[in-house]
């Protein structure tokens, strides 16, 4: 799926009387040459009836003069300039804030989706209404290399801790940050905490709320080598700490551990003991099914040690290629 980035879309009013039920939400900075294909692949959608919000964390780039362009000629786009970079989680919370529509989707600037992607999980969505979450699967490209399909997360279990248990327990994507959510399930997840993981944090409060799908029939479409890349380039943008980027997985299990147990209001409905069990449970399951990891951030650094690593460098690579994610 290719965009000129021109700009050549025209205009479509709302039909009278009816008002959006759904935001697209689009957090950016010093993105001004891939925002146009993320800005058109929605303006594009076979859906016509949504906002687009675009949040710019204060870039100095060519942003502003980009969106305001859509902006003039499509009304369904709406630009907002922060006075300062608030961080990713910042401005991914100020956007959730913001939205007021039943329906919510978070897309990433250098991310695009297919033409009928709020078409088809809008239809998954309001035909069953005991799903937080839909998505499409997810598409990543790399250079020339084949792209690779992820279907990512299946949370389909009645009981809303038992929907959070899995999802800690599966691949930790966070593709299902990028689906198409209901507000009403946002809302108790807010806001996001600015710590290693937030996205997992978030997308398991959602999951308590209700059921996570993803369809096959549409895709989310990614390039690898973003934001997330890895730990050490999300803590870097983020402003966290040292210790957050050395051990990351021990990071992400302790804040899922209070942050189920005592900080966020996605489990108001539980009582005290019944929180603390669910997460200490939420720990244990990352600890045992994630247990490589955790070795990993305290040897790897030893292993891929400058002086050695023209040995453990490519059996690293090796295992690699007979892992690929």
């Amino acid at each position: 799926m290719a965009f000129s980035g021109d700009a050549s879309h025209k205009p479509v009013a709302e039909p009278p009387g009816e008002a959006p039920s759904l935001t697209v939400l689009l957090p950016t900075y010093n993105r001004a040459r891939s925002l146009p294909r993320s800005i058109e692949s929605v303006l594009a959608q076979t859906r016509r009836s949504f906002e687009l919000l675009v949040s710019d964390n204060a870039s100095d780039d060519d942003t502003q003069q980009v969106v305001e362009g859509y902006a003039t000629r499509d009304a369904r786009v709406r630009y907002h300039r922060q006075e300062r970079n608030l961080g990713p989680i910042g401005n991914f919370n100020w956007l959730l804030g913001e939205a007021r529509t039943e329906y919510v989707l978070m897309l990433a600037d250098d991310d695009w989706l297919d033409a009928d992607y709020l078409e088809r999980c809008m239809a998954l969505m309001e035909a069953d209404p005991s799903l937080a979450n839909v998505a499409g699967a997810t598409r990543y490209y790399e250079g020339t290399a084949p792209r690779a399909l992820v279907l990512n997360t299946e949370l389909m279990e009645e009981d809303g801790a038992a929907r959070v248990v899995h999802y800690l327990a599966g691949s930790w994507s966070s593709a299902a940050f990028y689906g198409l959510m209901r507000r009403s399930a946002i809302v108790p997840a807010l806001p996001i905490p600015n710590v290693m993981g937030a996205d997992w944090l978030f997308v398991a409060g959602v999951a308590y709320a209700g059921k996570v799908i993803t369809t096959s029939d549409t895709h989310l479409n990614r390039a690898r080598g973003g934001a997330s890349a890895s730990f050490d380039r999300v803590a870097e943008i983020s402003g966290l700490s040292g210790r957050q980027a050395r051990h990351p997985h021990l990071s992400i299990i302790w804040f899922v551990l209070v942050d189920i147990a005592r900080n966020s209001r996605a489990y108001a409905d539980m009582t005290g003991p019944r929180r603390l069990l669910l997460g200490l449970r939420a720990a244990a399951v990352l600890v045992r099914h994630h247990a490589f990891d955790l070795l990993w951030d305290t040897v790897g650094p030893l292993v891929l040690h400058r002086r050695i690593i023209h040995i453990t460098g490519p059996l690293r690579d090796r295992w690699r290629e007979r892992h690929p994610l």
